[in-house]
């Protein structure tokens, strides 16, 4: 009977002292996940930064906090602290080591719009090796032993109903406040980090030296269409009734070919490197009997999908493009032109097969409904380009003006660091990398097939009697390694803080180029330098250079223009100046553009087509 007795005593007291253990436990299980989520904060462990997490008590409180929560309510909800463990670290950690992931190959943070993506986030994996080093098995392996070990001693539950409630209503009450006070405050995120750290023009470094969970949520943000502070939309009609619709003429109704290539820059411009001559060949003699300038994009090894619909729309921030959206491909599709986009991989990529439609094509071929019933790899440029003549000649032969936009897909990140060729496309110097001259010269190899392709495509519509213009485009440059490795070797400054580096980030190469009937019916030459605009405006330099005024909104922001011709994050040009902060004057008008372009990249007006 005594045995009895102090055994249920004995029970007694673990019982109570897991209770007071279990708190301590849910707290350091936190810590440590959170400590987990900083390693994996950047493409490499970063010693310095991950320091410097934890030198600001703000920074890791909106970091643990997250964390902390769900595990305290995983448990509550289950009653087993195993199993809230091992959820914790299933979500918060996997989710930083495809943080680590991304920032490897696309130098781009993991943030909460791509979870809405996730089947293209998943089809891109399949493009890259992802491999777990060492420490992270080890990790791994490490968790699981420590979610079996609380599993087997530590299976305290709380018995009581009420108190389990009462402690969900507490900390549902807590994350109320605490979420919406804090985590979604743009001054205290910019405030946050160490930014000796980072180039403080960087995005994705600004995220890096916040942690990884708080900048993570706080990137919700995005995926919100928040109203346009100081949003006044009786103005923004008024703003574009000053303006008239107008018709192309009806004896100018040329064929427009608009082509935007893949991480495509020219990098013979830079005189610290030699490359090849045959790279850039063709595209030299095209671009000498061409406009030509310089695209200042928004963008660097990633994100496409920017440059794109800037030049489709006129846009430099956008709406989320669930219903129609008015766009210059409206316009052409007013004026009775056969409008056709084309892309060699997946309709799904960015939501492209149903955005596409909403901007006013009548077509989009890519992979799923066109181009894997021909071949089961996505097409390089050389084949590729055939589609566009393909699709030319069909308007052509039903007599309608085609208005045709693609987007390639050849030169696509990653490039392998292994040696695919002996040709030098860049000319190798001592002191080189191998793996990371090999990125580079696998990346040249591939803008060298494009310039093949490039000639041929330009051959076709060079004979044909029928008027045609082709607009080519870089969208952004290339991912030359990590770190931008590429860039560092070849001495190009990438250094935002100066203009020279702002320009080689973003800079890529645009040309406007006429056939000899289009030619004649504009009695231009198409040849000299064009304006050094962002990819907003490129579309308005070619209806300027062409004599048309195009609808209201083309007719506004040919006159923004005139002030104000390229839009960064980092820096704007007016009058043929940069600045990192417009004059009083454009300050007001960039403020009415915004204005203007909010209105009206969410009131859709379709014209009746002629």
């Amino acid at each position: 009977m005594k045995y009895d007795i102090f055994k249920s005593t004995d029970r007694k007291a673990h019982r109570y002292l897991q209770g007071l253990l279990i708190p301590i436990i849910i707290f350091g299980s936190s810590f440590l996940i959170m400590s987990i989520t900083f390693i994996f904060s950047s493409a490499h462990f970063n010693i310095p930064m991950f320091k410097s997490y934890f030198t600001s008590k703000t920074l890791v409180f909106m970091n643990i906090f997250p964390i902390l929560i769900f595990f305290t309510f995983a448990y509550i909800l289950s009653n087993r602290l195993w199993l809230s463990f091992a959820l914790s670290n299933l979500l918060f950690v996997t989710m930083s080591i495809i943080n680590r992931f991304k920032l490897t190959f696309r130098d781009d943070p993991f943030t909460f719009i791509d979870i809405t993506l996730v089947s293209e986030s998943l089809a891109m994996t399949k493009r890259y090796k992802l491999e777990f080093t060492t420490n992270m098995k080890i990790l791994i392996v490490g968790l699981i032993v420590m979610t079996i070990i609380l599993r087997i001693f530590f299976q305290y539950k709380i018995n009581s109903k009420k108190i389990r409630i009462s402690i969900l209503i507490v900390l549902c009450i807590i994350s109320m406040l605490v979420f919406r006070s804090f985590y979604f405050d743009s001054q205290l995120y910019n405030e946050l980090g160490d930014k000796s750290l980072i180039n403080i023009w960087s995005k994705p470094q600004q995220f890096q030296s916040k942690g990884f969970v708080y900048p993570f949520i706080y990137s919700i943000k995005d995926v919100k269409d928040t109203e346009l502070e100081g949003y006044d939309e009786k103005k923004a009609i008024e703003d574009l009734s000053r303006y008239k619709y107008y018709d192309i003429p009806q004896d100018q109704e040329v064929n427009i070919v608009a082509i935007m290539l893949e991480a495509y820059n020219d990098f013979t411009k830079f005189d610290t490197i030699e490359v090849n001559p045959e790279v850039y060949d063709n595209f030299h003699k095209i671009k000498g009997e061409s406009v030509h300038g310089n695209l200042v994009t928004n963008i660097f090894a990633g994100d496409t999908i920017k440059t794109e619909r800037e030049f489709l729309t006129g846009y430099s921030s956008h709406p989320r493009y669930l219903k129609n959206t008015n766009s210059f491909v409206w316009y052409f599709k007013e004026q009775g032109y056969r409008t056709e986009a084309m892309h060699p991989i997946y309709g799904w990529f960015y939501n492209r097969r149903n955005v596409n439609e909403y901007l006013g094509f009548d077509a989009f071929d890519y992979y799923e409904n066109k181009y894997k019933d021909i071949q089961e790899t996505f097409f390089k440029d050389m084949e590729f380009f055939d589609f566009i003549i393909e699709g030319y000649e069909k308007s052509k032969s039903n007599g309608v003006p085609y208005f045709n936009f693609t987007v390639t897909y050849q030169n696509h990140g990653p490039y392998s660091t292994e040696k695919y060729t002996d040709v030098e496309y860049l000319k190798k110097k001592s002191g080189y990398d191998e793996a990371t001259y090999n990125i580079i010269n696998n990346y040249l190899k591939g803008i060298s097939e494009t310039d093949k392709a490039m000639k041929k495509l330009f051959d076709y519509f060079r004979d044909e009697e029928e008027p045609v213009i082709i607009v080519l485009f870089g969208d952004h440059n290339p991912w030359l390694g990590e770190e931008a490795s590429g860039y560092n070797m070849m001495g190009i400054n990438i250094d935002l803080s100066t203009t020279e580096g702002f320009l080689n980030y973003y800079e890529t190469p645009y040309i406007i180029w006429a056939n000899e009937p289009a030619k004649e019916i504009f009695n231009k030459s198409f040849i000299g330098e064009g304006n050094n605009i962002s990819p907003q405006f490129l579309m308005a330099e070619l209806f300027q250079y062409l004599g048309w005024k195009g609808n209201e909104y083309m007719q506004y922001i040919m006159d923004l223009k005139a002030h104000i011709d390229v839009i960064n994050n980092v820096y704007y040009k007016e009058y043929g100046q940069y600045t990192a902060e417009l004059s009083e004057e454009n300050q007001q008008r960039f403020k009415d553009f915004r204005n203007v372009e909010y209105y009206y990249s969410r009131n859709f007006k379709e014209q009746d087509n002629k």
